[in-house]
C-alpha cells in the first residue's frame, strides 16, 4: 500500500470538518487496503507513542545547510506556518521541483524499514539520506513523509472516528472495537486480525483496561428537573485516573491516558497479587497521609509518576493508596451492563474498607470512596463548598441507575468542582504560540508584588478568546523591553485575573508557590498594577 494513498486521506481528514465524511472516508480507505497497511494507518494517526525519527528543529536546520538557506529565514517562515513539517514540505515544493527521480513508498517499508535504519545513523549520513528521501518522495506527500519524521498528527481524527470506521467495516459493535483499541499496541498485521475478530474470546483481552466512563461539567438545571434521591454522591478526588486489572494471575494497572504504571507503583502489585478473585476496579492513585486519613498534595505524586523503580525509601515517603468507586468485572464477568447501585453493592461486598471507617486499618492500600450523605441541593452546594477542607476537588454526581459506558454519556456522571481561587496577576512576559498561533503571542507569565518589586508567580495560555488574543499581541509587540530569544519582556502595565484549582509551597519556584491548573479568566482592564495581588495574599490562601 503506498505512501500516496494514506497522503490523500490524510488530505481528505484534514481538510474536512464533517464527522460522518471523515468516518466514510476512513471506512473506504479500510476496504481498500491490506490488514499490514491498516493497523499502521490506525497506530500513525490515534497512536499516543508515535516515533519521532527526528525533532521539527533538526528538521528545519537540515534543510537549511543541504539547501544552503539561512536559518533565520527558515524560521521566520517557521513562526508564521508554526509546524516543521508543513513549512519544509512547502520550502521543498521549489527546490525539488525540477527533479524527475521519484518513488512511491509503502508504509510498511517507511516505518518497519527506512526509518528505523535512518536512526542508527550518524549525523552527516543521516542528513545525507534525508536528503535523497526528499528527492525520491513526490511532492504531493512530502508533507506526510515529513509528519512521519517528526511523529507530529494531529488531524482531528479521534480514537472514536477510527472505532467508528472499523465497527462500519466489520459489523462489530463500537464499544468491542474501542476495548480491544486501548492500551499499547503494535502496528503488525496479527493486531488487525485481532482487532476485527468476530469471535475474539474475553481471556485474549487480559491486559486489556476498558474504555473509561466520563463526567460531563454540572449543569444546574438539572437541580430544576430532577429528584436529588436518584443520584449518589462521591467525592472528587485529585489524583491518577486508573484502572487495576487482576486477570488469570496477570495484573495491570492503566491510567486514563492509556499509560502501564505497574513499575511505578509495585507496592500495588504486590498488593493486588494477594487477592483471591479476579476483577477490574476503576478509582484513583493517590499520595495518602495515613495520619489525617486524607490525601496528600498531587504535586508529591508527580514525583512517583517520574520514577519507574522507586526505592523502598521512596515508597516509605511517598506511600500510595488505590480509591475504588466502581466495579467493572468480577471473576470474568463483565458488569458493566450492571446499573451503577447494583455495582456498587458488588465492590462494597468484595472490597469493604471506606475510607471514613479505615481508622484503625491504615496500612489497607485499597480503599473504597465514601458515598456522601446529601438529602437536598442545598446540602450538594455546602459539600462542593467545603471540598478543599477534605483535599478534594468537589463532587462527583453519579445517577444511580446508569451503567457503565465509555466517554462522556449525557445524563450519566457530572463533576461539580469547588469554585476556583482567583489572584490578579501583572503581565510580564511573553512568548509565540505553536500551530496556527505560531504568529502570534499566546504565551504568557505573570507577577504579583513582593513588596515593591513583581515576581513572577503563574505561567498561562489560555482564556482570552481570539479577539483578546489579537489585541493583546499588538500590544505586547508595541510594549516590548527585552527580547530572550522567542521570548519578550513587556510594561507591566496590564492586569490579568489568574484562576487556578490549588496553590501550595514549592521551593522549585522563585516566588516559593505553585499554582494547579492556571488559566486566565477576566483582562482587568479596570485595573491599575498596583492593584495586583501580593506573595502575601497568595501565601495567606495556603494558610488557610
Amino acid at each position: 500500500m503506498s505512501l500516496n494513498k494514506f497522503s490523500k486521506l490524510f488530505e481528505e481528514l484534514d481538510s474536512n470538518n464533517s464527522i460522518n465524511k471523515k468516518i466514510n472516508s476512513l471506512t473506504k480507505y479500510f476496504k481498500s487496503s491490506s490488514n499490514l497497511n491498516n493497523i499502521l494507518t490506525i497506530y500513525l494517526l490515534i497512536g499516543k507513542r508515535n516515533k519521532r525519527f527526528i525533532s521539527g528543529k533538526s528538521l528545519r536546520e537540515y534543510y537549511a545547510d543541504i539547501y544552503k538557506m539561512p536559518i533565520w529565514l527558515i524560521e521566520t517562515c517557521y513562526s508564521k506556518v508554526g509546524d516543521s513539517a508543513e513549512v519544509i514540505s512547502l520550502l521543498l515544493q521549489d527546490n525539488l521541483l525540477k527533479k524527475d527521480i521519484k518513488e512511491d513508498i509503502s508504509l510498511d517499508q517507511l516505518l518497519n524499514k527506512i526509518l528505523p535504519n535512518l536512526s542508527k545513523l550518524e549525523e552527516p549520513k543521516k542528513k545525507s539520506q534525508i536528503k535523497l528521501l526528499w528527492e525520491k518522495t513526490t511532492n504531493d506527500n512530502q508533507l506526510i513523509f515529513n509528519k512521519i519524521l517528526t511523529g507530529s498528527f494531529r488531524i482531528g481524527v479521534s480514537k472514536g472516528l477510527v472505532t467508528k470506521a472499523i465497527s462500519n467495516m466489520v459489523g462489530i459493535d463500537e464499544s468491542i472495537i474501542l476495548h480491544r483499541l486501548m492500551g499499547d499496541f503494535d502496528p503488525i498485521e496479527e493486531t488487525y486480525i485481532f482487532l476485527i475478530n468476530e469471535k475474539l474470546e474475553q481471556k485474549e483481552l487480559t491486559y486489556k483496561p476498558y474504555p473509561f466512563q466520563l463526567a460531563n461539567t454540572f449543569d444546574e438545571k438539572i437541580k430544576e428537573t430532577t429528584s436529588i434521591n436518584q443520584y449518589q454522591f462521591e467525592s472528587k478526588w485529585d489524583g491518577i485516573r486508573s484502572q487495576i486489572i487482576k486477570r488469570s494471575n496477570n495484573i495491570s494497572i492503566w491510567t486514563r491516558g492509556e499509560e502501564l504504571v505497574n513499575k511505578t507503583f509495585p507496592e500495588l502489585i504486590k498488593l493486588i497479587s494477594d487477592f483471591k478473585n479476579d476483577f477490574v476496579l476503576d478509582g484513583e492513585i493517590l499520595i495518602w497521609d495515613e495520619i489525617k486519613n486524607c490525601p496528600k498534595e498531587f504535586s508529591l505524586l508527580q514525583k512517583r509518576l517520574g520514577r519507574k523503580s522507586p526505592s523502598a525509601k521512596i515508597q516509605k515517603d511517598l506511600p500510595v493508596v488505590f480509591i475504588a468507586y466502581d466495579i467493572l468485572e468480577m471473576n470474568g464477568n463483565d458488569i458493566r451492563s450492571k446499573v451503577l447501585s447494583e455495582r456498587r453493592n458488588i465492590l462494597e461486598e468484595k472490597f469493604y474498607n471506606p475510607i471514613s471507617e479505615d481508622q484503625n486499618n491504615n496500612s489497607r492500600k485499597i480503599k473504597i470512596t465514601k458515598l456522601l450523605k446529601i438529602k437536598n441541593w442545598e446540602e450538594l452546594e455546602e459539600a462542593k463548598n467545603s471540598a478543599r477542607n477534605i483535599k478534594t476537588e468537589g463532587l462527583v454526581i453519579k445517577n444511580k441507575n446508569s451503567k457503565y459506558l465509555p466517554g462522556r454519556k449525557k445524563g450519566n456522571w457530572w463533576k461539580y468542582k469547588v469554585d476556583p481561587m482567583q489572584l490578579d496577576g501583572v503581565l510580564i512576559y511573553a512568548k509565540p504560540g505553536s500551530g496556527k498561533r505560531a504568529d502570534l503571542y499566546t504565551d504568557y507569565s505573570f507577577a504579583i508584588w513582593e513588596e515593591n518589586k513583581l515576581v513572577k508567580f503563574a505561567n498561562a495560555y489560555s482564556g482570552l478568546n481570539n479577539e483578546e488574543i489579537k489585541e493583546l499581541d499588538k500590544w505586547i509587540r508595541k510594549n516590548t523591553l527585552e527580547k530572550y530569544g522567542p521570548v519578550r519582556s513587556v510594561k507591566p502595565e496590564l492586569v490579568f485575573e489568574i484562576s487556578f484549582d490549588n496553590i501550595q509551597i514549592s521551593k522549585r519556584h522563585k516566588s516559593g508557590i505553585a499554582l494547579r491548573f492556571p488559566r486566565i479568566t477576566r483582562w482587568r482592564k479596570d485595573k491599575n498594577i498596583k492593584d495586583a495581588d501580593s506573595l502575601e495574599n497568595a501565601k495567606r490562601m495556603i494558610r488557610n
